[in-house]
């Protein structure tokens, strides 16, 4: 439950902390004060989205923290997953101007999807048009799956697995090509794919070599005329290098007495040999430069055979082969298609009349609960003063989906004897409201949340009706945490706490406070949801203290 929920340039407040008691705690003040602000707040600390509206103005962040104590087993075992420790859990949460925040729980730091699972069953907002979410015809199903509970629950598990299993069988269906004729268009056009591509009997290494050697031969003019100027110099002239260094090491043999020179002249030895193999090098490759003509011709052709089937089937040869694999291993699947389709064709109609033969039984326990869900509502419908109306759920077979086969949808007639209609065509706002309350009622042991949060339900209500209002609420009360807003003083004065939230002006700044009142305070309070002023009347109060008794 929340123990503490303090804000900090929050809107209209400045520095507040109000502290909330297990039971009915009731939000009382005046239009504009900022109790609905304090419900934001809230959900901002349970992770609603940021709205940088909502900082106060002229100050540059905003931060809300929320004391939340009797933290149940699914919370601590989140805790424990996460390593924070705490038997309460302190959320803070904060937002700059610049759109920045922070969330941190018991001071460790936590991302928005992590406080959003921990804070899942934390709260439940109702406020006065909440209401219009029973007219979305959608969430009804869930709404009975909900009340229906564990059995339910069981039997959709099977469903689901059994749907998805079918879903597998016939994308394998769809894998094998469709038709008979897909499936021999796709297996000719698989074998002139694979045929073009082993005719060409690739080799991961060529396309490398051909491109080396294309541009080799491309060059080989230009190549002959160096390599025949460098040979020339290097052993073909009279002077060239290598006899000059044969000449120079044979003038310095005759001073092998002196270490130095003799050290030189091995060197020279060593330059001539090392020159004459280079010359040998040059040479070879001068005679390789006398190429055919028609080679050129054979490498380009290759290149542009490899260029074209990489257009077609994979930007270098690597691909092209791998491409060439699957073709293979697809008309594998082609070749045994009829066999194959065969099998699964019986492995889907076994498990389309699995899942038939659930969704059925399905829906036989949805109707049975369906039932009790008609006579629970119904009752709590009368006992908020609408007697004589008639609430049922309307079952139609669909297709067979993770769901079932039921589209469900809600009937209501206010009057008796009158027709049943969808929901969304005969229910009035007042109506709606006492149906959301009648909703959480009966499924108070099926939401399983720390708090309910009332945010003016009973809008539009009043006189004995008012009092029934009143009495369910605090029948809510009495399993969870309930917080309110109201302008009804029957409703108000059956809350076991009471927070007066005033706005005040002072130093040109406009404030919102909030503070706990004790019983004659809240008398006075109530009283003055009579009256509607400032002044309160004798008349006023005295009424206020026959509902309080």
């Amino acid at each position: 439950m929340l123990s503490s929920l303090t804000l900090t340039n929050f809107a209209l407040f400045k520095k507040q902390t109000i502290e909330f008691e297990s039971g009915f705690n009731c939000l009382l003040g005046q239009s504009g004060a900022g109790k609905s602000i304090i419900i934001d707040a809230l959900s901002f600390v349970l992770g609603a989205k940021a709205d940088k509206n909502f900082i106060r103005s002229g100050e540059a962040s905003m931060r809300v923290d929320g004391v939340f104590s009797d933290i149940r087993k699914d919370e601590k075992a989140l805790l424990d997953e996460w390593e924070i420790e705490g038997d309460e859990i302190l959320i803070s949460r904060t937002l700059s101007q610049d759109g920045k925040g922070s969330i941190k729980i018991n001071g460790f730091p936590v991302t928005l999807k992590m406080l959003q699972a921990l804070t899942e069953k934390m709260a439940d907002f109702c406020g006065q048009h909440d209401s219009v979410g029973l007219l979305n015809v959608n969430e009804h199903l869930a709404l009975l799956d909900k009340f229906a509970g564990k059995e339910v629950e069981t039997k959709l598990q099977i469903i689901e697995t059994l749907y998805k299993q079918l879903k597998e069988i016939e994308q394998n269906i769809s894998s094998l090509g469709g038709s008979e004729q897909q499936r021999a268009r796709e297996k000719d056009l698989l074998s002139f794919q694979l045929n073009e591509i082993e005719s060409a009997n690739l080799d991961l290494a060529e396309e490398e070599e051909l491109k080396s050697r294309f541009q080799f031969i491309s060059s080989s003019e230009h190549i002959f005329e160096k390599l025949g100027d460098v040979l020339l110099k290097l052993n073909e002239q009279r002077d060239n290098v290598t006899n000059l260094l044969y000449d120079c090491k044979g003038e310095l043999s005759g001073l092998s007495e002196f270490k130095e020179i003799d050290e030189c002249r091995e060197r020279l030895e060593n330059c001539y040999y090392e020159v004459k193999d280079v010359a040998e090098v040059l040479e070879n490759i001068k005679q390789s430069t006398d190429f055919d003509p028609k080679e050129l011709e054979r490498i380009d052709a290759r290149l542009d055979l490899i260029k074209n089937l990489s257009k077609k089937y994979g930007k270098n040869i690597e691909e092209i082969l791998a491409y060439a694999d699957s073709c293979r291993t697809r008309l594998e699947e082609l070749e045994n298609g009829e066999a194959t389709l065969e099998k699964l064709a019986k492995e889907r109609q076994n498990k389309e009349d699995a899942l038939l033969a659930e969704s059925r039984q399905l829906s036989d326990i949805r109707k049975r609960y369906a039932q009790d869900f008609e006579s629970k509502i119904t009752k709590q419908l009368e006992a908020l003063d609408m007697k004589g109306t008639h609430f049922k759920v309307e079952f139609a077979e669909g297709e067979c989906t993770s769901r079932g086969l039921d589209n469900v949808k809600f009937m209501f007639s206010a009057n008796q004897g009158q027709e049943v209609k969808a929901l969304h065509k005969t229910a009035s706002g007042g109506e709606l409201s006492r149906l959301l309350l009648a909703f959480k009622n009966v499924m108070l042991d099926k939401e399983n949340v720390q708090m309910v949060v009332f945010d003016e339900i009973d809008a539009g209500i009043s006189g004995v009706t008012a009092g029934k209002v009143a009495e369910k609420l605090v029948n809510i009360s009495k399993f969870t945490q309930s917080i309110c807003i109201t302008h009804t003083p029957v409703v108000a004065s059956k809350a076991g706490a009471f927070i007066l939230v005033e706005k005040n002006v002072k130093d040109g700044e406009t404030i919102s406070t909030a503070r706990h009142l004790n019983k004659d305070d809240a008398i006075y309070e109530v009283a003055r949801l009579f009256d509607g002023g400032k002044d309160v009347s004798q008349t006023a109060i005295e009424h206020a203290k026959k509902l309080f008794n």
